[in-house]
């Protein structure tokens, strides 16, 4: 019967040196990663009034924004298009605002739908939107908000 020896499973100063620095290194890598943090969108305050400047001055309207108080991320518009004059029901998200459709009833007793979409930037708010029944059409708001009751766009 012959003897083997067994081989010598030890580890040499060598590698015990490279694995200890190599496990070092992904322990301080690890400990400098930051925890990820949960971003929410800041809240923009969309309540007020807002002057709509058409391509002719006496087209010109305000456009009032008011947070519900019983909904949040809830506000209804008021004066959309110069043209819908029930209060409209829009949500909020961050500096994001969204009418989803709804009907309203013109002041010559005539049924719409509208829906649409915007935001708002530097207090000018740029809505997107779409009328649809007889007539019906896509626009665009570009509403700068008053501060202090003056109109902002027209220096008045």
């Amino acid at each position: 019967m012959k003897n083997y020896i067994l081989p010598n499973r030890r580890l040499g100063k060598a590698a015990y040196s490279k694995n200890s620095i190599l496990l070092s290194a992904f322990f301080l890598a690890l400990s400098s990663c930051e925890t990820a943090q949960i971003v929410n969108p800041t809240t923009t305050d969309f309540d007020g009034m807002y002057a709509v400047q058409e391509t002719r001055p006496e087209d010109n309207y305000l456009l009032v924004l008011h947070k519900k108080a019983d909904k949040p991320n809830t506000l209804t518009l008021e004066n959309l298009a110069n043209l819908v004059k029930s209060p409209l029901e829009a949500r909020t998200s961050g500096n994001r605002l969204f009418i989803a459709e709804q009907a309203f009833t013109n002041n010559l007793g005539a049924q719409y739908t509208i829906s649409g979409d915007g935001k708002i930037i530097d207090n000018v708010l740029t809505l997107h939107y779409t009328i649809k029944g007889y007539n019906g059409y896509s626009g665009a708001v570009y509403a700068k908000k008053q501060v202090g009751g003056t109109n902002q766009m027209s220096g008045q």
